[in-house]
């Protein structure tokens, strides 16, 4: 090779080796903070049924699952079994909240106490929870966390046990995902 061949080669593999750097070193983009899939979900603390408290920040490391139900929806009621199971089988890997949306028309704690449920209830009778949680008309609806915080799951409807199941347990062994993982078949966005 000629002196100016050389020179051109370690010019072009300088040039190379420092946009390498440059790259590796911008500063990272925070996640959005939202509801939406893919954006980091508000951090929130509530008040449970049994006075104990229940915070997302203390969930970290754990995929969080949030159910939105009320007494008098009858689909809510009927997956609560769902949720309460889940919890008892991954019990280290999945946090679990059931969040009674408003409007509150019985008395929830009387109502629960027909049945034994382990995971943590709570009642947002203001429905700022609900809306912070990007909570619409329609019960009930699930919402659901990666262990980094990440929304990788948001919408209404019943969930049978497989399918939260699925969505739950895909998350514990890939921890942070990419917003278009995480969703069921019946997912629209």
């Amino acid at each position: 090779m000629t002196k100016r061949t050389q020179l051109i080669f370690w010019t072009c593999a300088l040039a190379l080796l420092l946009f390498v750097l440059i790259m590796v070193n911008l500063p990272k983009k925070e996640t959005p903070v939202g509801t939406a899939v893919g954006e980091r979900l508000p951090g929130f603390s509530v008040v449970c049924t049994d006075g104990s408290t229940f915070s997302l920040e203390a969930q970290r490391g754990k995929v969080t699952v949030i159910n939105l139900w009320a007494t008098w929806c009858t689909p809510c009621v009927k997956e609560l079994p769902n949720f309460d199971r889940l919890q008892k089988e991954h019990p280290d890997t999945v946090a679990v909240l059931a969040l009674h949306s408003p409007p509150v028309t019985t008395d929830v704690s009387e109502y629960l106490s027909a049945y034994s449920y382990e995971i943590p209830f709570a009642v947002d009778e203001s429905g700022s929870l609900s809306a912070l949680l990007g909570a619409g008309t329609v019960l009930p609806q699930t919402v659901i966390v990666d262990p980094g915080g990440v929304v990788t799951y948001n919408q209404p409807g019943a969930m049978d046990y497989d399918t939260l199941e699925a969505l739950c347990t895909g998350q514990q062994a890939s921890g942070e995902r990419r917003a278009d993982e995480g969703r069921s078949p019946r997912s629209p966005r």
